[in-house]
């Protein structure tokens, strides 16, 4: 082979002479018939780098056919030979000395073993040691291997030049590989893999413009372009999804930060805003960007400055006039690119529905309510209440306009911005102090004293309320087929601001008595229990008879929660303050109604009659029903009629009177029935869902050492559910005992 070949004279002639004759001629019949030789010329092995010529001596001449011995090569040792990778990189490879024999040189190369013994003896060595190949390299370092490979190489120890095939003292020699058969592992390759494979990088070179236009030292409107060309792109899912396996989300956004985003200038907090409600799409991005930068902090801040008189985005949805825009401190220039992030967030973000205004605050309580709750602390608090009360202050006024004959929804106009109230912000804002008031915030023990007192100057500020006529206004948006495409955000709405009246007034007469005091509370309550139960009939009549559509069986659901919602603010109502049964009686409605806007403050229909009446026609529907649901609901309003009546002779008198059956022993026996269902439906879901919240509890906390002040969150957190659990446990089974009397009592 080339590769074990010399480079010699000798060799050269018989390899030439080879060539003319037969491939299988042994190498002495060249010697023995000796033929002329062509003129062949070799350059010297270690001939000079400059490739000069080498001229022969003429002493030394000898005629072309002179073959009698093989030409000599000088001694030419050069010290200055480089090849690609060292000598033994190079084909050109010595012989060892007991080869020459064989090849016929014995008597010819002593002569050049003895002239270049030098330079043998100090690259023998390197000639014969075989060396690792690339290959084995390769895999000694990991190269290609994954950080995701359920096989990893063993790594392969690099051969020792002076003792090969022994081993060393004191190292042990490493265990077999593991190959799994065929089929038991996966073989698509993992992201880590595809960025190695240069994929992600190649990204991030074509993007890498961007973040260079985002310079801190730039000018403004190369920073504002370069965002907003972020966020277009961002818009397009393909290359959304390229720039999550690149791990550009987490690093755009600290470019945004270090750009002056989130500092103060109306276009790039517009961005940033916007940025982060397109990264909110997928929780799993916005979970991984909220855990390693400022993300939350930053978004309660710049929530903070906002309100409907300097929401930019806000101003350019409701067409704001020109002297709007002015006082808000936006120039005309600033106007054109709104106009176009607008555009941009409306036709390509698909974010949100045509109906929805888009603003500022609500790109960032869309981000914030994805946002796990154990990111937001108490320091976060204030700026949520503060927009959520802000945005609830026009409804009311929105109410008394629609019952005096107005729109409830204010046409578009300059100055309609300030009255135009934002149901999805709203909805977001509320979910998000659910969870504060279910202690899911990161708010330790001794925080709790400050979180009170927030609550405390919340409720002094009619924040009871607000809510109040938001649940109002949604039931407005239901009955009215002129807003019939409002009424998906007007039920989650609904069913938001809900589950808040229901976490404040729980075991709290304070807040039971801010909600008694407005008047619109007991009819709108009673409404909201009375409207969700008439439309969830008509929609199982419609799926009986299979003439409703597939969203009608969710639209059933959603009414049967709204129900059992309003049916959990009554009860926390009646069981705080005595007020609210006498409130009960008096309160006129009749079950018919349509809820026009006479009828919004009080029913005003010839057919009215007392409220507690309307619960008991309710209550009826639900025993005709073997739905499993419908048993609890029953059993919740069975406890609910014990607390009614226990106390107060004429709400007694009037449930008897209007429940179904024989007699009054018999309707109470069926009271009692339910209600000890109920329970212990209760305290069997109570313990289910302790035993499932102490599950997660250790599963999230199993590698993270907490301390001392995380401790004491998650033991007061985990006091006060336990002491909810035992005060509702304790509640219904004082009902019972007080429904076995009065049946016991009764003839």
């Amino acid at each position: 082979m080339l590769a074990r070949a010399r480079t010699e004279g000798s060799i050269i002639s018989i390899s030439s002479t080879s060539e003319q004759g037969s491939a299988s001629a042994d190498v002495s019949s060249v010697h023995a018939t000796p033929q002329k030789l062509r003129t062949f010329h070799s350059d010297s092995l270690l001939g000079s780098p400059s490739g000069r010529p080498t001229t022969p001596s003429p002493s030394r001449a000898r005629p072309a056919d002179d073959i009698s011995s093989p030409p000599v090569r000088p001694n030419l040792v050069n010290s200055n030979v480089r090849t690609y990778a060292g000598k033994s990189r190079s084909f050109l490879v010595a012989l060892p000395q007991s080869q020459a024999g064989t090849l016929g040189l014995e008597s010819h190369s002593q002569g050049l073993i003895d002239d270049m013994g030098a330079m043998y003896g100090e690259s023998q060595e390197d000639d014969f040691e075989m060396r690792e190949s690339y290959t084995e390299l390769r895999e000694r370092w990991g190269v290609d291997a994954s950080e995701d490979d359920p096989r990893p190489l063993t790594p392969v120890a690099s051969p020792s030049p002076k003792g090969k095939g022994k081993k060393r003292k004191g190292l042990k020699e490493e265990p077999p590989v593991k190959v799994l058969p065929y089929g038991m592992m996966n073989d698509l390759k993992s992201i880590t893999e595809l960025r190695s494979k240069g994929e992600s990088r190649r990204f991030l070179d074509e993007v890498g413009y961007l973040f260079e236009g985002l310079d801190a030292k730039g000018a403004l409107g190369v920073r504002r372009g370069s965002a907003l060309e972020i966020v277009t792109k961002l818009c397009d899912v393909d290359f959304a999804r390229r720039a999550k396996a690149a791990d550009f989300l987490g690093r755009a956004w600290e470019v945004l930060r270090d750009a002056g985003a989130g500092e103060g200038d109306k276009i790039l907090d517009s961005i940033l805003v916007f940025y982060a409600a397109l990264v909110a799409r997928d929780p799993t991005d916005l979970l991984d960007l909220a855990s390693k930068s400022d993300f939350a902090s930053t978004l309660h801040r710049i929530l903070t400055s906002l309100e409907r008189s300097n929401d930019p985005l806000w101003l350019i949805s409701s067409n704001a006039g020109s002297a709007e825009l002015k006082a808000a401190g936006i120039s005309k220039a600033e106007v054109t690119l709104l106009g176009n992030l607008h555009r941009l967030i409306r036709k390509k973000s698909g974010l949100f529905e045509d109906v929805d205004l888009v603003s500022n605050r609500l790109l960032i309580s869309q981000a914030l309510a994805i946002v796990s709750p154990s990111a937001h602390t108490l320091s976060h608090l204030p700026a949520l209440l503060h927009s959520l009360t802000a945005e609830l202050n026009p409804i009311p006024l929105r109410v008394d306009a629609y019952i005096s004959g107005l729109s409830l929804i204010p046409s578009e106009g300059p100055s309609s911005y300030m009255y135009t109230p934002s149901l999805l912000h709203l909805d977001n804002c509320l979910r998000l102090l659910d969870s504060c008031l279910l202690g899911s915030w990161s708010i330790s023990g001794e925080e709790m004293a400050a979180q009170a007192a927030r609550l405390e100057e919340l409720r002094g500020r009619d924040f009871a309320k607000g809510l109040i006529a938001l649940c109002a206004c949604c039931g407005i948006i239901l009955m009215d087929s002129d807003l019939q495409d409002r009424r998906e955000v007007a039920s989650k709405c609904m069913e938001s601001a809900l589950r808040v009246l229901i976490n404040l007034t729980h075991d709290d007469r304070s807040w039971c008595e801010a909600v008694l005091d407005d008047p619109l509370s007991m009819p709108a309550i009673m409404h909201l229990i009375v409207l969700a139960q008439r439309q969830r009939r008509l929609l199982e009549k419609q799926l009986e008879a299979e003439e409703a559509k597939d969203e009608d069986n969710d639209d059933a659901a959603r009414c049967l929660d709204r129900m059992c919602l309003a049916l959990g603010l009554l009860t926390n109502l009646v069981q705080a303050t005595p007020d609210a049964k006498a409130s009960m009686n008096d309160t006129l409605l009749d079950f018919d109604c349509p809820y026009k806007r006479a009828c919004i403050r009080g029913c005003r229909c010839p057919g009215r009659t007392s409220a507690l009446a309307c619960l008991a026609q309710v209550y009826a529907q639900h025993l005709s029903s073997s739905n499993e649901l419908d048993v609890v609901v029953r059993g919740h309003m069975a406890v609910l009629f014990g607390l009614l009546m226990d106390r107060s002779p004429s709400n007694q008198s009037t449930l008897l009177d209007a429940l179904p059956g024989a007699s009054d022993r018999e309707k109470l026996g069926a009271l009692l029935q339910h209600a000890q269902d109920f329970t212990l439906f209760y305290v069997a879901l109570s313990r289910k869902m302790a035993q499932a919240r102490s599950r997660s509890r250790d599963e999230d906390e199993e590698p993270i050492e907490m301390g001392d002040e995380d401790s004491r969150y998650s033991s007061a957190t985990r006091t006060a559910r336990a002491l909810r659990d035992s005060k509702g446990e304790a509640v219904a089974k004082g009902v019972i005992a007080f429904l076995k009397r009065l049946r016991d009592q009764s003839a």
